[in-house]
């Protein structure tokens, strides 16, 4: 038996209308962290340098104090690289703050995001005789990830 096709066709018109909208709601709250991600910065201290970089990584500013003048050129230029790195690695964190603030943590585009974050300026290595940073739990990491439940959920 075939239903009323004005109807359904009224139906799956409705459907994709429901659909572009979501698809452009979505789209906006993505901007809008990528936005807020692409203003981000983060600043890091080791001894006399003092390093910030931009979201993308690259110093924006490097300050050597004084007290580094007497310092051998070698062990200047290692301690500027690992305070570097060392903001470089605060970026994913502070991107995943700004996710999760509008929501959007779970959103794949958003995860991508942050995986490619986590994967460029990955965690300086601890220096020998210091513990490693605590890692969160796999079910702290598997509870954040949300792709797989409905929008209704969220």
């Amino acid at each position: 038996m075939v239903g009323d096709p004005e109807a359904e066709l009224s139906a799956i018109e409705s459907m994709v209308t429901d659909w572009e909208q979501r698809g452009q709601e979505r789209l906006a709250r993505v901007k809008e962290v990528t936005d807020q991600v692409a203003g981000l910065s983060a600043t890091a201290t080791e001894g006399a340098v003092t390093v910030t970089v931009g979201a993308n990584g690259l110093p924006t500013d490097i300050r050597i104090d004084e007290s580094a003048k007497d310092r051998p050129m070698a062990e200047l230029s290692t301690s500027i690289m690992a305070t570097l790195r060392k903001a470089q690695a605060q970026i994913p964190k502070l991107m995943e703050e700004v996710a999760k603030k509008a929501g959007m943590a779970g959103d794949s585009v958003v995860s991508h995001l942050l995986t490619t974050a986590e994967q460029s300026f990955p965690a300086p290595e601890p220096e020998p005789g210091q513990a490693a940073p605590p890692r969160a739990s796999d079910d702290e990491y598997f509870d954040e990830m949300q792709m797989l439940r409905d929008e209704e959920d969220r």
